[in-house]
């Protein structure tokens, strides 16, 4: 009864915490490694757990007379900002492959705040890594060339200290002139005039952002660009329009980023935001997809063939079939089955696209052009032939080999 007695005195004794005041002890003694874990862990859809505090707060002050004109609590992006760094700096300390703060960009900082989950992260600071160090390796390569550049110019002045004649050769004097690169490209650029003012004309069709991730509208991006100098390069350049252009999609946007003159008016690049049908007669126009029947059977110089600018890997939905459909126009594919059997998509690239055009527009020869197809996608007559033949070697061995085991079978005598 005596211990009954001392227990209870215990009980009553022992102070009496709220619960509010108990998670704001519990919160204070909170080690920081553990709010860490509770940031980097948490989804960028969501809110940090200081800010669910004060919204709940800020709710509960919304709901009374008094502060009805409190206004909502938003998420402080620069704090969220300092986590990732925070989160960056720990990783490098447990010497994971993680990027410099100082060389992500403000648009990768955006990407970077958009990921819901750690692991994204880790993948995307990986990718980060992986550039700042293709980065740092280039400006090494550059630094070590400019020093053998230098050495090499000094054992040449101490070679020719004590000569008299006339030197000829690099940095000597030369009989010719010295063609700079800015020189190259006027020249490309002055072909590109002549291709706008006489030249025949290729759209390319830029109107499929929609259809396409972030990812692939990059790589659209880079597949115009290659177009572009493709085509410059050409003795007989096409006039080339890039239609209905979104300049807010990322395609648009990475173009700009690597033609900084795209917009300049000398600069010889087409690009607009309106469509081919207001450019050009409904009855010149061929789109060229791969979904339809009709195949493109000679080069018309007459005709205005347009190419979707489409990288689309993640769907195979005939989108440029409908969409030609849909406008009235002709339609046409290139003669692919008859010069080769695909081991996988019949897609093709931008780049391998103009190519091959700007060979049907030179010789007319599908022969020629289809030169332009990479051969690791396709399978050529004599390969399929020969496969064929194989494989009824085999087909014909198999038979053989069952034959001689079902003789084998009915000799054996009945048991």
């Amino acid at each position: 009864m005596l211990r009954t007695f001392l227990v209870t005195t215990r009980i009553l004794g022992k102070p009496n915490f709220s619960a509010t005041s108990g998670s704001i002890l519990v919160r204070h003694l909170c080690p920081s490694s553990v709010l860490w874990k509770q940031y980097a862990n948490l989804p960028h859809s969501q809110e940090l757990p200081e800010r669910k505090s004060d919204r709940k707060e800020a709710n509960g002050r919304r709901s009374s007379p008094i502060s009805s004109t409190t206004p909502p609590v938003t998420v402080d992006v620069e704090k969220r900002r300092k986590v990732l760094e925070l989160e960056i700096e720990v990783m490098r300390q447990e010497g994971r492959k993680v990027p410099s703060v100082s060389t992500i960009k403000p648009d990768q900082w955006e990407h970077l705040l958009g990921l819901s989950s750690r692991n994204q992260r880790r993948h995307y600071y990986l990718y980060l890594w992986n550039i700042e160090m293709v980065r740092l390796g280039k400006q090494m390569k550059k630094e070590r060339k400019q020093e053998e550049i230098a050495k090499r110019r000094e054992e040449l002045l101490k070679a020719n200290a004590e000569n008299d004649h006339i030197v000829y050769g690099l940095f000597h004097n030369t009989m010719f002139l010295r063609i700079y690169d800015s020189t190259m490209d006027h020249f490309h650029n002055n072909r590109l005039v002549q291709a706008i003012r006489y030249g025949i004309n290729l759209v390319i069709d830029c109107s499929y952002d929609d259809y396409m991730n972030d990812k692939e509208m990059r790589n659209t991006a880079k597949q115009l660009m290659l177009c572009f100098a493709l085509n410059r390069s050409h003795t007989e350049p096409f006039n080339i329009h890039h239609c209905n252009a979104n300049f807010n999609k990322t395609t648009m946007k990475q173009l700009e980023k690597h033609l900084v003159q795209l917009h300049q008016p000398e600069f010889p690049f087409n690009v607009t935001e309106r469509s081919y049908t207001d450019l050009f007669p409904k009855e010149q126009l061929v789109y060229l997809t791969p979904h339809c029947k009709n195949d493109l059977t000679e080069f018309n110089p007459d005709d205005v063939y347009i190419i979707g600018a489409m990288v689309d890997k993640s769907s195979q939905e005939p989108v440029s079939l409908g969409k030609a459909k849909k406008q009235g126009l002709r339609m046409a594919r290139l003669p692919l089955d008859s010069y080769f059997q695909f081991k996988s998509g019949k897609s093709l690239t931008l780049d391998q696209m103009v190519a091959i055009m700007l060979e049907l527009k030179t010789s007319n020869d599908f022969g020629k052009a289809f030169q332009h197809v990479p051969r690791r996608k396709v399978t050529t007559l004599d390969e399929a032939a020969e496969r064929e033949q194989e494989m009824r070697q085999a087909a014909k061995f198999k038979f053989d080999f069952k034959r001689t085991g079902d003789k084998r079978n009915s000799k054996k005598p009945p048991r």
